[in-house]
């Protein structure tokens, strides 16, 4: 009988252990807002290697999550939350590094149009005439 007691409270702390563990659930939205922030900010095309990493762990997230390996999936969206936020961040570093590279090419062509010599005056320039003397 002591033998069953045992068991049952074995049991108990193994279904008392699984429930401790924390849904992933908020790490999922987490990674997946971040995933979507990056994507509006233009990580697809500025980024996609770590957009791709980001896509790629999410995917593995919710897979474990369904599978029911919570604390693994927690950990591949979190990841893939910090990918993303990566991949967000480069993507506006190569927007700022773009539009410095025209801010450059502006300024480099407004110095050269300033170094080139002006062209003469396209109205010539008379020359005073003589007052004429007052008559009395």
């Amino acid at each position: 009988m002591k033998r069953f007691q045992n068991l049952g409270l074995l049991g108990t702390l193994a279904l008392a252990a699984c429930s401790s563990t924390p849904s992933p659930d908020p790490a999922l939205a987490a990674g997946a807002a971040s995933v979507e922030a990056a994507r509006a900010a233009g990580a697809p095309e500025l980024a996609p290697v770590e957009m791709g990493s980001a896509l790629t762990r999410l995917e593995r997230a919710r897979a474990l999550a369904n599978a029911g390996q919570r604390e693994d999936a927690m950990r591949w969206a979190e990841q893939a939350q910090a990918d993303a936020l990566l991949a967000r961040a480069r993507a506006d570093s190569e927007r700022s590094r773009r539009a410095l590279e025209q801010v450059q090419a502006s300024t480099r062509s407004l110095r050269e149009e300033l170094a080139r010599p002006s062209p003469p005056s396209a109205v010539p320039q008379q020359a005073p005439s003589p007052a004429a003397a007052p008559t009395r």
